[in-house]
């Protein structure tokens, strides 16, 4: 299931101006130890949209090429580790990539970061077992 659509951005504050005004509402998200939104996460709106700092992007994505704002992952969300893993190992079988290993994260699940045979980015979450 599509859970989730990540957009680096350059400047969070004029990308959240953007995004409310088009009906999403958001919430801030910070790094532990810091006051400063560096994310923005839709409550509510047409779709599933998260707005990324690069600083944050790169925190939960250190794969390269670097996010760069108007870059996007898209986000699935399995309710069972072995059927993100058959998808993981489908992947590779099809002429895509995982630029990022499945890993434990601090908000529960695990994540890996997969691309297509064009580059796009998909992420892959699972329950942690």
């Amino acid at each position: 299931m599509l859970t989730e659509i990540n957009l680096v951005v350059e400047d969070l504050a004029v990308s959240r101006s953007f995004y409310t005004a088009m009906g999403w509402t958001l919430r801030s998200i910070t790094f532990p130890g810091s006051d400063e939104p560096q994310a923005w996460l839709t409550t509510s709106g047409p779709a599933p949209v998260t707005l990324h700092s690069r600083s944050f992007a790169s925190w939960w994505d250190s794969s390269q090429p670097e996010s760069a704002p108007g870059s996007i992952t898209l986000d699935l969300t399995f309710d069972d580790p072995s059927e993100a893993a058959q998808f993981l190992g489908a992947v590779q079988r099809s002429g895509g990539a995982v630029v990022a290993e499945s890993r434990p994260m601090p908000w529960g699940q695990t994540y890996a970061i997969v691309t297509d045979p064009d580059g796009y980015r998909w992420g892959v979450k699972a329950p942690t077992t």
